[in-house]
């Protein structure tokens, strides 16, 4: 079962990496698209051209935003905690999924503030697709790991009898017989059947 979820997440929080190659966000001025900028350009800063004065090009820096690289940061721990097993994988990937969506709302809600503060409200971002299909995706996340770390029963404990051993790792419970964990192999111990059973 934690298997099954940890694929998931993991498919998952590989989708929200490829949502920062796509268009997170476009600047305009007064109703005129300036530049669109992508979910890596702002964690990671870029520099754009602008047309100028004259028909010369002028090129511009555009600063990482650390929330922006947070976001992403959070997309990466998820993906690496997916290959975990167990209850614990679970709860972490729920964490990094909260996480990166809060810090996704605070990114638009800090670029929004600054841009109408510097601009008097002539510039503005339009959150384009790569923006909204990521805050999709870390709600999914966390809507899936949340069901696997609170909700779902693990496979092994509708079949075990009752005294049957628990497991320290995924914390399935598995037949008294059983040497190794039927839902995540890991060895099964005599403390454990003494904790099961007393």
């Amino acid at each position: 079962m934690y298997q099954t979820a940890g694929r998931s997440s993991a498919a998952i929080f590989g989708a929200i990496f490829l949502c920062f190659f796509l268009s997170f966000g476009s600047i305009s001025c007064q109703g005129h698209k300036v530049v669109s900028l992508s979910g890596v350009q702002l964690a990671l800063g870029t520099t754009i051209e602008q047309p100028g004065m004259f028909g010369r090009t002028e090129k511009q820096k555009v600063d990482p935003e650390p929330l922006a690289l947070l976001v992403l940061l959070s997309a990466a721990a998820g993906f690496g905690v997916s290959f975990a097993r167990g209850r614990g994988s679970a709860i972490a990937d729920l964490a990094a999924g909260l996480a990166g969506l809060l810090l996704l709302l605070l990114l638009k809600s800090k670029l929004e503030g600054q841009l109408q503060q510097k601009s008097g409200g002539m510039v503005q971002i339009d959150w384009e697709l790569g923006f909204y299909l990521a805050g999709l995706l870390f709600l999914a996340a966390s809507a899936l790991n949340a069901y696997f770390a609170f909700f779902a029963q693990p496979a092994g404990l509708a079949r075990a009898a009752p005294g049957g051993r628990f497991c320290t790792q995924c914390g399935s419970r598995n037949p008294p017989t059983n040497q190794f964990c039927s839902e995540c192999g890991t060895k099964l111990g005599e403390e454990v059947t003494r904790a099961a059973s007393g």
